[in-house]
């Protein structure tokens, strides 16, 4: 019991291993920088969906390139990630040695890159429908969920002082993090602006999930008015009762939430698979923004 508290005592003490308080902080910005990216331009999208609404279906993507840059900047100047230099932290190997081309490759890599593909894989077996029929013996989602576990118990070992590096990732490249030097120059620059403006983008997180916070702002507000309709010929805008793409009485009607127009089940579904918008207002939409609609129903 003695040297277990003795043990700890050492940890405590250690004043270049990063507390588990800054490493969840760092880890949450990292994550908080990359949904801001992804709301800015929702937010462009829904106002100026001419403009916006094609840049909206790539945001993924433009962002994967801005955090490639962003990283690749701090791994190079920094030895560090974005997120890791604003809280003092610098990786190094597990020698305590500066890392080398070949480690802020890979470091890039595992920063940018794998959650970027992490994400495109979540999204892409989210959408596809479990078939009744074929059962494997091992899914996205066991494996999604064997990742996790093994994160999980790697905090916990660096809980622990079992392990030098937080991530199971960190630990297949070699790398750990500790404090880093002051080497902070003076006056104002762009990182500086970067770097603060951080503090910002993590009270956006936190604001926006805040549910008691968003239930209230959204009481607040008025009632929208419907959504601008880009059609110009009068002809073609959609009449009473009507689908605006077949121009038929409805069959299997469901509302587009985006916008609030209905179409045929059957009609909506194809056009919003090939184009991703609403064909009356152009806003984003995806066929899980579909709504059936039970008017006639028995």
């Amino acid at each position: 019991m003695a040297e277990r508290g003795a043990h700890l005592s050492q940890l405590l003490l250690d004043s270049s291993r990063p507390s588990i308080f800054e490493l969840v902080a760092q880890e949450g910005l990292n994550q908080a920088l990359r949904g801001s990216i992804k709301f800015f331009f929702r937010v462009c999208a829904n106002n100026y969906p001419e403009t916006f609404g094609v840049t909206f279906r790539w945001a993924n993507e433009i962002q994967l390139i801005f955090d490639c840059l962003l990283q690749s900047y701090y791994l190079r100047n920094h030895g560090a990630s974005f997120a890791e230099n604003f809280y003092g932290l610098e990786r190094v190997t597990k020698n305590d040695g500066r890392l080398n081309g070949r480690a802020k490759m890979c470091s890039l890599v595992s920063l940018s890159v794998l959650p970027y593909a992490l994400s495109k894989l979540d999204a892409y077996f989210s959408k596809r429908q479990p078939s009744n029929q074929q059962h494997p013996v091992m899914s996205f989602s066991s494996i999604r969920f064997i990742y996790d576990l093994i994160v999980l118990i790697n905090w916990m070992l660096y809980t622990w002082g079992k392990s030098v590096t937080h991530s199971p990732v960190l630990h297949l490249l070699g790398v750990k993090l500790k404090h880093g030097g002051e080497n902070s120059s003076p006056g104002i620059s762009l990182t500086k602006i970067i770097e603060m403006s951080a503090f910002f983008i993590q009270f956006l997180e936190w604001w926006f999930t805040n549910q008691s916070s968003q239930a209230k702002s959204m009481l607040s507000l008025p009632i929208p008015p419907p959504p601008h309709s880009v059609v110009q010929n009068q002809n073609s805008k959609p009449r009473m009762g009507a689908c605006p793409l077949c121009l038929q009485q409805w069959k299997n009607e469901c509302v587009l939430r985006v916008s609030g127009y209905v179409f045929c089940y059957r009609c909506i579904l194809p056009y919003l698979k090939e184009n991703s918008k609403c064909p009356i207002s152009k806003l984003p939409a995806t066929p899980n923004d579909l709504i059936r609609i039970f008017a006639n129903a028995e």
